[in-house]
């Protein structure tokens, strides 16, 4: 049976690309430690990136369109950041990647077989389709539970919308099943945001880089389990949204 595929929002199969088997679950992690007389003592473990390996045909009906097939595809898929993969067979994840190698040969004046193979810098997978949830903040502190899919951490984007002005006080963000919680003090007025952006480790104001006052540790979330986010300082009529994808490992 055959697949397709896509990169970056583009069906390859539009140029004849046809997946013939693909290698996707290919994943590493290197223990750290230090030797010590008699035993030898663990760090955090240390993932590499996930390898995609891709066997695949083109097909045309000549090789005028076979050859402009295959400059499409090579046009396409040969970035120089990470691009969004997509598998058919899992077309609800996708893998940030971005490629190492495309070889192949003519078997047919109407076809070419080949492999490709994708390094993904970040080898947990991607949820398609992004979850945001809304919240109203009603006590101080106020908790609230966000309900998570997937297999891995996920690295969610906190957005506070103050319901009142907010002098001088000190908003602290908890995720109480991971410990991890961060601080932030300042003012805001009714109606401006706050932004804890956990994946790019910043937080804004309205807009702009607010991290002189940032204390503690970017909260994640937990994957497939209930998580309890304390929200602390930020009066009783504002609001938070939380949005994330899905990470599998």
């Amino acid at each position: 049976m055959a697949y397709s595929m896509s990169f970056n929002g583009v069906d390859l199969s539009t140029y004849g690309l046809v997946v013939v088997s693909a290698e996707i679950n290919r994943a590493s992690q290197e223990p750290v430690y230090v030797r010590l007389p008699d035993k030898a003592y663990p760090f955090t473990t240390q993932r590499g990136p996930r390898v995609i390996t891709i066997d695949f045909r083109v097909v045309a009906a000549t090789r005028a369109i076979l050859d402009s097939y295959l400059d499409s595809i090579k046009q396409t898929i040969t970035t120089d950041t990470p691009g969004d993969l997509i598998r058919d067979t899992l077309n609800g994840r996708y893998w940030e990647a971005i490629l190492d190698d495309f070889d192949g040969g003519y078997y047919a004046p109407g076809m070419f077989r080949g492999m490709m193979t994708f390094l993904c810098p970040d080898a947990r997978a991607h949820a398609v389709t992004q979850t945001s949830s809304d919240f109203n903040i009603d006590a101080d502190p106020d908790t609230v539970v966000e309900t998570t899919g997937g297999t891995a951490y996920i690295e969610p984007v906190y957005t506070l919308t103050a319901g009142e002005n907010l002098v001088a006080v000190t908003i602290k963000v908890e995720n109480t099943d991971t410990s991890e919680e961060l601080q932030w003090t300042g003012s805001l007025a009714n109606g401006e945001e706050l932004e804890i952006d956990v994946p790019n480790w910043i937080v804004n104001k309205e807009g702009i880089a607010d991290m002189a006052t940032v204390t503690g540790e970017f909260p994640r979330l937990k994957p497939g389990q209930n998580n309890s986010i304390k929200v602390t300082a930020f009066s009783t009529t504002g609001t938070l949204n939380i949005t994330y994808r899905d990470r599998y490992l």
